[in-house]
């Protein structure tokens, strides 16, 4: 029983290394084969004028690891996002949806916003 219990240990242990050394690296070991989705939080009107969407992690498709990463915009008057704030989902995930919504570009406004992004990573095949 004590075998078994170190097995299960020492399992949860690596699988906790690799998704914080993914959340480390991000998303720069991806591959582009994932089948996604993304949705903004219906309080913003605001558009989206770019995105790039995020790649999804080498990491994360060797460990099979799916399912829905949610960070907070804080997009300026102009349109930029200045601020990425990371609520929810696995650690590799979120660091890979974090880096892409960088480099997302919306319509000007008449003042600063928050915005919800919820993105779905599914492997192809699932």
């Amino acid at each position: 029983m004590i075998a078994n219990s170190s097995r299960s240990t020492l399992r949860l242990l690596r699988i906790t290394f690799f998704a914080l050394i993914g959340a480390f690296f991000g998303n720069t070991l991806a591959i582009p084969d994932a089948a996604s989705q993304a949705s903004q939080s219906q309080a913003s009107s605001r558009k989206l004028k770019l995105s790039v969407p995020p790649e999804y992690p080498e990491l994360a498709r060797k460990m099979n690891i799916q399912g829905v990463a949610r960070v907070l915009l804080t997009v300026t008057a102009d349109g930029r996002v200045v601020g990425v704030k990371e609520l929810g989902g696995n650690p590799v995930l979120v660091a890979a949806l974090s880096q892409a919504v960088k480099k997302w570009k919306y319509e000007a406004a008449d003042r600063e916003s928050e915005i919800e992004v919820r993105f779905e990573f599914l492997q192809q095949g699932h």
